[in-house]
């Protein structure tokens, strides 16, 4: 199916010319009340070539990246088919890379556990400058979103490296996947402590491109695979979506083979331990203390706090090789969720001028980031009386002291933290998102690094 989608910015656009080439009078047009607003679209009743047919679609209320990137979707669920499509830009100032990239994200579907599957569509953009950048980014982004939306049951340790293994297998990334072993030698204690609670195993995979770069950059990925709470037991509601507490991981993977494909200059190393949290006789407790790859030991006061315990050892185990920035990326807390809600990503800095960067590159970006303060004097709320500190501040300011703690673990370098828990998901279907894995982060540092390879 051929399709021409002229966009159309005001009736002005809809020219004499524009009916008579198609043989289509303004009744048609009133019919349709057609007033060029955003999201109005309809398919001319006749073309004069028959192999093509004709999308007006208007975009006079299309302001920012996102808009664009949403009309964009909507027109991919209107075509709803296989076809090749030639994007004619009838209004002014349109951001026609963004529509191409929501044309190109409408296209997601996950129906492997379905026994009727979607029908698979593809729109070929015949007239694009961009396609293969697009698809790259499309494919990691899909990628993440898969990996999201496997089942706990399917999604072992064992099964994320495999996915991980084929994601790389054809890219110049060095993988490296170590067992427990590894794990309890390195005097990870976080990592060990979280995962000896399940009978799966833990994973920590490590993944470098272009280590011999100027500029090196490391990338941790809270990868919790299934979050029950441990012995602080989630209620069944909570832990409904828990299979999506690796996102973070997943991510991470999601922006090296992005990184990679598109041949940044720069390095990237990525860590991510891999666990499943959950209660059973040798799980930890509420109270017991672990000592982490750094040496400072952790309180647990909340078994349900578990992916800055992880997080914690794989920063510290990251700072060990000085990199020039330590970046982060976790579904990490429900206090960042209730503060920005679901579809804005809470970003800490311990650099201004770093965190300023990150923001300045999505700026224009259809992902919404804001930044959160590292309030200093909240650090007395994971003050521990036996320990170094401890893994909760309680309820108030959750999303600063998680990001507090992690902090003490960076050794100094300058680092950059992603909360994700609210838009790491989405909670129903939009034109750009469905219901279930969203990707969220993996354009965000994809941008930011972008702008740090030209620095």
């Amino acid at each position: 199916m051929n399709i021409e989608v002229l966009l159309i910015g005001n009736l002005e656009d809809v020219n004499s010319e524009l009916i008579n080439n198609y043989e289509v009078n303004k009744n048609l047009f009133e019919a349709e009340k057609f007033e060029a607003k955003t999201g109005q679209m309809f398919f001319l009743a006749d073309s004069d070539n028959s192999d093509w047919s004709t999308l007006i679609v208007g975009t006079s209320g299309c302001k920012s990246e996102y808009d664009f990137v949403n009309l964009g979707a909507k027109i991919g669920k209107k075509i709803g088919k296989d076809s090749d499509v030639k994007l004619v830009q009838k209004a002014k100032d349109l951001d026609i890379y963004s529509i191409e990239f929501g044309l190109a994200i409408s296209t997601y579907s996950f129906d492997e556990f379905k026994s009727e599957k979607s029908s698979v569509v593809n729109f070929k953009v015949i007239n694009s400058e961009h396609s293969e950048e697009i698809q790259d980014k499309i494919r990691s982004v899909f990628w993440v979103r898969d990996m999201v939306n496997y089942p706990a049951l399917t999604k072992s340790p064992e099964f994320f490296q495999e996915k991980v293994e084929d994601l790389v297998n054809d890219l110049d990334i060095n993988l490296t996947i170590f067992d427990e072993k590894w794990i309890l030698e390195n005097n990870m204690g976080g990592v060990a402590g979280v995962a000896q609670g399940s009978e799966r195993s833990p994973k920590f995979l490590i993944g470098e491109y272009n280590p011999k770069a100027k500029k090196q950059i490391a990338l941790i990925g809270k990868g919790v695979l299934f979050d029950s709470g441990g012995l602080s037991l989630k209620s069944p509601s909570g832990m409904e979506t828990m299979k999506s507490d690796m996102a973070g991981a997943a991510t991470a993977w999601g922006i090296i083979a992005l990184v990679a494909k598109q041949g940044i200059d720069i390095g990237l190393k990525v860590y991510t331990p891999i666990v499943e949290n959950m209660p059973s006789g040798s799980a930890i407790r509420p109270g017991d203390v672990l000592r982490m790859r750094n040496g400072k030991t952790i309180e647990v006061m909340n078994t349900d706090a578990e992916g800055r315990l992880i997080m914690a050892d794989a920063l510290a185990y990251a700072s060990e090789s000085s990199p020039d920035l330590i970046c982060d990326v976790a579904t990490l807390t429900g206090a960042a969720y209730v503060a920005l809600g679901v579809e804005i990503g809470a970003v800490f800095s311990n650099n201004n001028s770093i965190l300023d960067n990150f923001l300045n590159s999505n700026i224009k970006g259809f992902e919404n980031y804001h930044s959160l303060p590292l309030e200093q004097s909240y650090k007395s709320l994971i003050k521990s009386s036996i320990a170094d500190m401890k893994n909760s501040g309680g309820r108030f300011g959750g999303a600063i002291t998680a990001a507090l703690l992690l902090e003490e673990f960076v050794d100094g370098i300058d680092w950059i933290h992603l909360d994700i828990a609210g838009p790491g998901r989405s909670r129903s279907s939009s034109s750009i998102y469905p219901e279930g894995g969203t990707g969220f982060g993996v354009l965000g540092y994809f941008n930011f690094l972008l702008e740090q390879s030209k620095n």
